[in-house]
């Protein structure tokens, strides 16, 4: 249940200045000046000079001394310990406004095994430890912290309804390496909700962390709208779970640990959360402590070594997420093209040519019918992806999503999962056609509206999918079947432009983007150059990988003679070639291989391992040599081994 910003800043409103005698009266404020509504603050000592002054604007408390803010639904929460709804709840009782919290408290989840709140009389083994790490039994209590039987730290994650989603556990003592840090209770499902969700203002900027002991750090040091990711920070179901959750706010403060993962997630999270909207905390790279340089690594270090004023002139000084078109040459990383992302073609001569398809960029393949194009795409775009860890979406313009999904599943089983019958005829054994489906399911996204193909809603389900789900291979096949919404003749323009959009998108949002593009028609069969692409030569300028597919004929396998026996045109041994017109990132390109194409398992192949390769879906994958003789006479002696 979200309550609508207007409605809650409404409340505030109409409660008004009566909300600052309530604050007053119960905090005992000192020195209150009932004019000028400021009085010594409550929050920090020695507050001689008033600074804890009202704003009428804005309906809160700030501490011009320690920084802290403190509105009436913060009084709610923390002074009567509710979490916001229940501060709403009483907010809109004294104030007249009418709204229904049937939801709170409601668990909606069918077939969930809901984890129990965990809580002992005594909590001495965790406050013990919490307090050498700065942090107050007072804020332990605002955040539900709690202590087992074994003396282990107990976090619970509530979502916005109040209602327990996930119990974690730490151990309260400082962790050996290679011990294991954190678990989940067990015979209990677990959602990944962001902890401390429930006790958020969505009219405040929300800080996100990356751990629960830095939540409460930032709590500690006095700003109490912070929340942490659930299950470490690489791990970005969060993200769409909580997605309406983090909608509602106008500003996100990222505060990750000061790491290779923590910037890789500030990276992530910024742009698919939007970086219009997005700060991050710029953490010290090091501090002098005792005469000692020190890594200052999260929160809770900046909270143990430089005090709370620290962690809240950070977050108010968080910067700005920098201008995506601009940067400074000085400050750019030499590229490191082993290292930068990407994925791997599993075609073994092509991957030597590009390395990798990088992030950030567009492929246009080619081809004319029949050449191949959607079993490139099946194995080398989709299926590689699938199987280095990426999330991938699919258009087809011209396969039904049944069609699709068995050409994919054939390929990704492979020979030894196949039984051919009437020759033509292909059937998975359903046990592996199962765990096809398991090991790519929430993974493989196709689109699938029979009714608009405009390109305005391809592009927006896309964006969709990168900042919701976080997919990161999008693969459009193919150009002609995407409605441009134009005349004949204004279809080259907009084909560039559409092209463009693609090119801005994969930069934005560093995601791998292949579009299928027809040739033009031609008036005899033969090999493709680039500028046989169908539309404005333009698109290929445009495009990262220029890659072509040529089915070799019957006719060309047939070598011609002379009558004393010398060639006239040497055969050609291969199904299909691959001819890289244009491989921007590495600079190979004017290449040409040969591939030969399995009619039992749909794959292209150079090598034994290619064709006889195994994707992690199969629970029982051979060592990388053990594969069947290969009995195909056209195969070269020197892959005969």
């Amino acid at each position: 249940m979200l309550i609508d910003r207007d409605i809650i800043t409404e409340a505030k409103n109409k409660l008004g200045e009566k909300a600052i005698h309530i604050i007053a009266e119960d905090l005992k404020v000192e020195n209150f000046d009932e004019k000028n509504f400021k009085s010594s603050c409550p929050f920090h000592k020695n507050d001689s000079t008033p600074s804890f002054i009202w704003n009428t604007k804005h309906n809160y408390f700030k501490c011009f001394g320690c920084s802290k803010v403190y509105s009436i639904t913060d009084h709610y929460m923390q002074f009567y310990k509710l979490t916001f709804l229940g501060a709403c709840e009483k907010l809109f009782g004294e104030t007249g406004i009418k709204f229904k919290f049937s939801e709170k408290d409601v668990r909606t989840k069918r077939d969930y095994k809901y984890p129990k709140r965990e809580e002992n009389i005594y909590r001495d083994n965790v406050e013990d430890y919490m307090l050498k790490r700065k942090i107050s039994s007072q804020t332990l209590d605002h955040c539900d912290v709690q202590e087992d039987k074994n003396g282990n730290i107990v976090f619970h994650f509530y979502d916005s309804n109040d209602v327990l989603l996930l119990v974690k556990y730490r151990p309260a003592r400082v962790l050996k390496d290679g011990e294991i840090k954190t678990w989940c209770q067990k015979e209990a499902d677990t959602t990944p909700v962001l902890y401390n969700m429930n006790r958020i203002d969505p009219t405040k900027p929300l800080v996100i962390t990356e751990g629960e002991n830095d939540t409460l750090s930032v709590i500690e040091s006095g700003w109490s709208n912070v929340v942490s990711v659930p299950l470490g920070a690489n791990n970005y179901g969060w993200i769409e779970e909580n997605w309406e959750f983090l909608e509602q706010f106008d500003k996100i403060i990222i505060w990750a640990d000061n790491d290779d993962p923590g910037v890789k997630m500030r990276n992530e999270v910024t742009k698919r959360l939007g970086e219009w909207r997005c700060y991050y905390v710029d953490l010290p790279k090091q501090i002098d402590v005792g005469g000692k340089t020190r890594e200052i690594k999260d929160a809770n270090e900046v909270l143990y070594y430089l005090g709370k004023e620290k962690v809240i002139s950070l977050i108010e000084n968080a910067s700005e997420i920098p201008i995506s078109n601009v940067k400074d040459l000085a400050d750019v990383k030499p590229l490191d093209i082993e290292t930068v992302e990407g994925i791997k073609s599993g075609i073994c001569q092509l991957d030597k040519w590009i390395n990798k398809f990088f992030f950030g960029t567009l492929t246009i393949t080619t081809g004319a019918t029949g050449a191949g194009k959607s079993v490139w795409i099946n194995q080398v775009y989709l299926a590689e992806a699938l199987n280095q860890g990426y999330d991938c979406f699919l258009f087809t313009g011209e396969l039904s999503t049944e069609r699709q999904q068995y050409w994919m599943n054939l390929m990704l089983a492979g020979k030894k999962h196949i039984k051919v019958k009437n020759t033509h005829y292909r059937i998975i054994d359903p046990k592996s056609q199962q765990e096809i489906q398991d090991w790519y399911r929430g993974r493989f996204f196709i689109y699938d509206n029979e009714i608009d193909y405009t390109a305005k809603s391809i592009l927006k389900t896309m964006e969709e999918l990168v900042r919701k789900k976080g997919v990161k291979v999008f693969v459009l096949d193919n150009l002609m079947t995407i409605d441009l919404e134009c005349n004949h003749s204004d279809i080259w323009m907009k084909q560039k432009e559409f092209v463009v959009k693609l090119v801005n998108f994969a930069r934005k949002y560093n995601v791998l983007v292949h579009l299928v593009a027809h040739p033009r028609k031609l008036e005899t069969t033969r090999r493709l150059t680039k500028f046989d692409v169908s539309g404005a030569g333009d698109i290929t300028n445009l495009a990262h990988y220029v890659l072509a597919i040529y089915r070799v004929s019957d006719r060309e396998k047939e070598p011609k003679k002379k009558g004393n026996g010398e060639y006239v045109t040497a055969p050609i041994e291969y199904d299909c070639i691959i001819d890289l017109f244009k491989n921007r990132l590495t600079g190979v390109q004017d290449k040409d291989m040969g591939v030969y194409f399995d009619t039992d398992s749909y794959r292209f192949w150079t090598t034994n391992e290619e064709l006889y390769r195994q994707y992690a879906w199969d629970s029982e994958i051979s060592d990388d040599d053990d594969y069947p003789d290969i009995l195909d006479d056209r195969l070269p002696d020197i892959l005969k081994k």
